[in-house]
């Protein structure tokens, strides 16, 4: 099975007429929500302190600094069975490369009960069969967007290498390669003679790979968010770089706070805000989000020395050759949003990098992200319990480039009054 199900196109006038929406950030989640409004007749205003214009530095968005993967195979949750064994670990070694710090443990323990919960093999095959759905229609999602932003060049490596170094890694691999088999998702188990044919500069410390077919990556996520933003412009959408303090609800209308002052009032607003949209639920709802930070490491001197998006599950980190080098990206650490880059977690990402690639040159660009974390890894998308003014759309963790596109499709269908591409009853803000 391929995950490219097809959508009919959407018509040019929803149900409901032309609306004037907000949007709350401008990250993949929200430019791809911005976009695909405007396609359905929508008026459109993003607001966001850092947008990708011309000019602006928006190397504080996770969508600046990801793994710039498209991944149509990744099925399984972050919570899997047998992940409660590792909570120790998280707490005691800070440079695992799934870690909790301490000081932000206390508020953390909500979310991570939650985390626990959804580990369950019960829950795990529903959460698959959820994130599967989700991918069959994400390149319907994301394909349009790339079309009329003209991104299509950016897009090389249509396949993914993950490699294990024994086969006892090998074996603890399979329940998770099973789950995606069981939903369609195409690879191919490679042996040592295989992976050196393909990637020479890999050090061969590996015994076995798995090559996931349904997949491709970005030469720039960042050139990709700097041509949507431009798009955006040319069908009339504005941005305001502003931030935005507290959504306001009228009886017939929705305004956002910013620096204490009202903006215009507006039909709808979308919360894509990514791992800050926490701040701004309305009301009383409630969303278990949190943030995972994410670092990277630019090789720029390195490109050659790679063809294929690269991961090693063990080291928790993607190695991708982009226009610009090599850029290893990843890791998760649970924690907040205030704290200091973690600087010997970036030199744990180099030095593991070196081991792995033979030959590569100097680093030069360092990145921490915040990606938005939801404990069973599936997004929140749909409208807050309180208004059907406000429309939730956050919580991608490592999908976010992957379910940007069929989230701002699916963003567009709820705002026009639009029959629905899936059913999000599985995503809805309340869920827990």
């Amino acid at each position: 099975m391929k995950f490219s199900k097809p959508l009919c196109d959407l018509p040019l006038q929803s149900p409901r007429g032309s609306l004037h929406v907000l949007i709350v950030g401008s990250g993949a989640v929200g430019l791809s929500c911005a976009l695909w409004l405007l396609k359905t007749g929508h008026r459109v205003t993003v607001f966001d302190p850092n947008p990708p214009l011309e000019d602006i530095d928006y190397r504080g968005a996770c969508s600046f600094g990801n793994a710039c993967s498209i991944a149509y195979g990744a099925v399984t949750p972050v919570a899997m069975p047998g992940i409660l064994k590792d909570v120790p670990s998280m707490l005691t070694n800070p440079l695992a490369h799934l870690s909790i710090q301490w000081r932000n443990f206390p508020e953390l323990i909500p979310w991570l009960l939650q985390f626990i919960r959804s580990s369950k093999s019960e829950r795990v095959l529903e959460i698959v069969n959820e994130l599967a759905d989700l991918m069959r229609l994400a390149e319907a999602g994301i394909a349009p967007l790339l079309q009329e932003s003209g991104s299509q060049h950016l897009i090389r490596n249509r396949e993914c290498l993950y490699l294990y170094k024994s086969e006892e890694k090998y074996q603890q691999a399979q329940y998770g390669l099973q789950l995606r088999a069981s939903q369609g998702v195409r690879m191919e188990t490679l042996n040592a003679a295989q992976i050196y044919e393909r990637e020479p500069h890999l050090t061969p410390v590996y015994h076995k790979g798995v090559l996931f077919l349904d997949a491709y990556s970005l030469e720039s996520p960042h050139v990709y968010m700097k041509n949507l933003a431009k798009s955006i412009l040319q069908r009339g959408g504005q941005f305001v770089r502003q931030q935005v303090d507290e959504i306001v609800l009228g009886d017939d209308h929705v305004q956002l706070r910013v620096h204490g002052m009202l903006g215009e009032c507006a039909d709808q607003v979308v919360v894509a805000a990514g791992a800050w949209s926490k701040k701004l639920l309305y009301a009383d709802d409630q969303v278990l989000l949190n943030t995972e930070r994410g670092y990277h490491v630019m090789f720029p001197d390195s490109g050659k020395l790679l063809t294929t998006p690269t991961c090693y599950p063990e080291h928790g980190f993607y190695m991708t050759p982009m226009m610009d080098g090599i850029r290893a990206a990843g890791t998760v650490e649970l924690g907040g949003l205030g704290a200091a880059p973690n600087l010997k977690r970036i030199e744990v990402i180099e030095k593991a990098t070196r081991q792995l690639i033979q030959g590569l040159g100097h680093s030069s660009d360092t990145w921490l992200g915040h990606r938005p974390s939801m404990p069973d890894s599936l997004p929140v998308i749909g409208q807050s319990p309180h208004s059907k003014r406000i429309i939730y759309a956050f919580g991608h963790g490592h999908l976010g480039l992957t379910l940007a596109g069929i989230t701002g499709r699916l963003v567009a269908e709820i705002a026009g009054g639009h029959t629905l591409s899936k059913n999000i009853n599985a995503l809805r803000p309340h869920r827990f």
